[in-house]
């Protein structure tokens, strides 16, 4: 399979609210308002064991690929000993269960995926030393859990049936 083209550039920072004014004032990028990839099913290499993972993130507006602005939390693969570029990734794959198989043949190790109430794979992380550095995060076309930082519900993009910070202020894409 042929993976789309990158979605976004994954930056983890450790304070976000002062990254965001970084980012604004440097290069004139306008981001989204804050969501949460909120999970209790999310495994990494901190915790094997399904366990709960509350990420806060802005995304970048404009054109692909987007810059997702991630705050650095708990141990595992979103630790602050992580900052800097995080990951490239490659959304809406119809059968991620294919792609987590293919990369694993091909070499790479997976350092982290979540799973939905079904079991189904929502999102991988590839390690980052097979990538110099920066790991791959492949995200599956099903709906992921985006919260809204208050902790509402994200709004679903109408074009992808996902959930999306973006479709918050109206801007889809």
């Amino acid at each position: 399979m042929t993976l789309p083209a990158v979605d976004h550039i994954g930056i983890l920072v450790t304070d976000l609210d002062d990254a965001v004014e970084r980012y604004r004032r440097v290069l004139g990028v306008e981001f989204s308002v804050v969501g949460r990839y909120r999970t209790e099913r999310y495994e990494d290499d901190a915790d094997a064991c399904p366990h709960r993972h509350d990420a806060r993130f802005v995304v970048s507006r404009g054109a692909l690929p987007r810059i997702e602005l991630l705050e650095a939390t708990g141990e595992g693969t979103h630790a602050a000993r992580h900052a800097g570029v995080h990951h490239l990734a490659f959304t809406g794959l119809d059968d991620l269960d294919a792609e987590h198989d293919r990369v694993l043949a091909a070499g790479a190790r997976i350092a982290a995926q979540n799973t939905d109430a079904d079991g189904r794979r929502l999102l991988v992380f590839t390690t980052p030393e097979v990538w110099s550095g920066t790991r791959l995060e492949l995200v599956s076309a099903l709906p992921g859990p985006i919260v809204l930082d208050d902790g509402t519900p994200a709004p679903i993009d109408p074009r992808t049936g996902r959930p999306s910070v973006l479709a918050a202020e109206g801007d889809p894409r």
